[in-house]
């Protein structure tokens, strides 16, 4: 149930990246155990003409850290320890609805519409 959770309400909430921001439709993939057992969940949002990467991953793996929103610049780098989270939700914080989806897509819209854009660039400094 909370994955399937996860999924629509993170297509649904954060659609405004391709409404407002011009990014592509997300890829959804996903990973999973020998025994099937899926461990993650992501969707990869991408807008080539402003050379930015929007990331949104939740694991429910018990060694993972839970969701998280991600940025790159994919000219520069896609590898996970050179994006820049910018948000993040531990797995044992997290509800079983993930009602903490509605956050998380307002903060990245209200605090980083300039980087969205392509205008700026985050300081991980």
């Amino acid at each position: 149930m909370k994955r399937k959770n996860f999924t629509e309400n993170s297509m649904n909430l954060f659609h405004f990246l391709c409404e407002d921001y011009g990014y592509l439709d997300p890829v959804h993939s996903f990973s999973q155990q020998p025994n099937r057992v899926i461990t993650s969940d992501s969707f990869k949002y991408l807008n080539d003409s402003v050379d930015r990467l929007v990331v949104i991953i939740n694991a429910y793996h018990p060694i993972d850290y839970g969701f998280q929103v991600m940025l790159y610049r994919p000219s520069i780098s896609t590898l996970y320890s050179e994006g820049v989270m910018v948000y993040y939700v531990l797995k044992e914080d997290q509800d079983i609805n993930q009602t903490f989806l509605t956050d998380a897509s307002q903060f990245v819209r209200d605090n980083y519409d300039s980087v969205l854009l392509g205008n700026d660039w985050i300081n991980s400094t």
